[in-house]
């Protein structure tokens, strides 16, 4: 006869198991346990089989999570999103891209039969625990968080999914876009219409792996042309529309120089632009604007913007891909976006004898 405490001590024994006592004793990732407890076609059979027998010889219990989501229910992606220090804004709130962004994802979480939960970062034990208690199949950052909460990421036993930060980690899966290309593209053009002095509009170079690698691009055309490098033509402001608007007066006393102005985002140069207007210079007439990104509204603007496209809403549906399929190389952890020229009504073609 078995005696209670046996069979109790037994049970507290299987209740210890983790999913990474799992994966480190079949020799496989968490995020492959993970697939496996969420139905996920995305490990081989062989593979599989040694999961499931390494889940029945050491008694693992799936959490509430993992029975959920093998019923199909409570099928979340969670998105990740940073709040700025007044707790009242987040990056949804200035800048378009990430509404486009989102509707991306939310679209292809749907069409795979999954919805999102977004969580905002105010406290990051706080975020750790909607992490855990959320019924979540992978979660995805959006924007820049501490160092401190990624390494806390760490321990969260579904794919994590970075947008446009530095491949820092191959514990997570990295998507972002061709940065540097997209900006060497925009001055490239910006010089092929005739322009030399040609200015930079950016948010701060220090904080965002994007902005320097746009700022690496637009240096690599200068450079190329033979043309000389201006401090004095890089402004650095607020990546909003009221960003651009409050560039727009330093660029005012630099139109007897500039001719053009190469800009990170679309939002601050729909913002540079209509505080030009305020100033009575006229786009493209006067100064020349390029953009970054192709949100919508930039199409939508007097003028339209010509600006470097990249697939936003594409780019959303591929973190669902990533996290419901996982990559189809398996070393592969980062997903670069391809950009391409769009040209609309912003640029004006620079002759020598036009009079500034």
């Amino acid at each position: 006869m078995v005696e209670k405490s046996n069979l109790k001590d037994e049970a507290v024994k299987k209740q210890n198991v983790t999913i990474k006592d799992v994966a480190k004793k079949a020799k496989v990732s968490t995020a492959a346990v993970s697939y496996v407890l969420n139905g996920v076609e995305k490990v081989n059979n062989e593979t599989k089989l040694r999961i499931l027998n390494t889940i029945e010889e050491l008694g693992y219990v799936p959490n509430n999570t993992a029975r959920n989501l093998a019923k199909r229910q409570g099928r979340l992606i969670g998105i990740l999103i940073p709040i700025k220090e007044n707790y009242k804004k987040t990056v949804l709130t200035d800048n378009p891209f990430y509404q486009e962004f989102i509707s991306g994802v939310e679209y292809g979480a749907r069409e795979k039969g999954f919805s999102t939960l977004i969580i905002g970062i105010e406290n990051e034990e706080d975020c750790l625990n909607a992490l855990r208690d959320s019924e979540l199949i992978g979660v995805m950052v959006l924007g820049a968080i501490s160092g401190t909460l990624y390494k806390k990421l760490h321990d969260v036993s579904i794919p994590v999914v970075v947008i446009d930060q530095e491949n820092t980690d191959d514990r997570f899966y990295y998507i972002n876009t061709d940065d540097e290309q997209g900006a060497y593209i925009a001055v490239k053009y910006l010089i092929e219409k005739g322009h030399k002095n040609i200015g930079f509009l950016s948010g701060n170079l220090k904080y965002s792996i994007v902005h320097r690698n746009r700022f690496e691009g637009y240096k690599r055309a200068l450079k190329e042309n033979n043309i000389e490098l201006r401090e004095d033509f890089i402004i650095q402001t607020d990546v909003t529309y009221e960003g651009g608007i409050n560039a727009s007066s330093y660029i005012k006393e630099k139109r007897h120089e500039l001719t053009a102005v190469f800009s990170i985002s679309d939002i601050m140069a729909l913002g540079l632009i209509k505080g030009l207007h305020r100033q009575r210079i006229n786009v493209p007439k006067d100064i020349s604007v390029i953009g970054f990104d192709d949100i919508k509204s930039s199409r939508y603007f007097i003028p339209e913007l010509t600006t470097i496209r990249q697939d936003i809403f594409g780019k959303g549906e591929k973190v669902v891909q990533i996290v419901t399929e996982g990559s189809n190389e398996p070393n592969k952890r980062e997903f670069i976006i391809p950009v391409e020229l769009v040209e609309r009504e912003s640029v004006y073609e620079f002759r020598e004898e036009d009079d500034r």
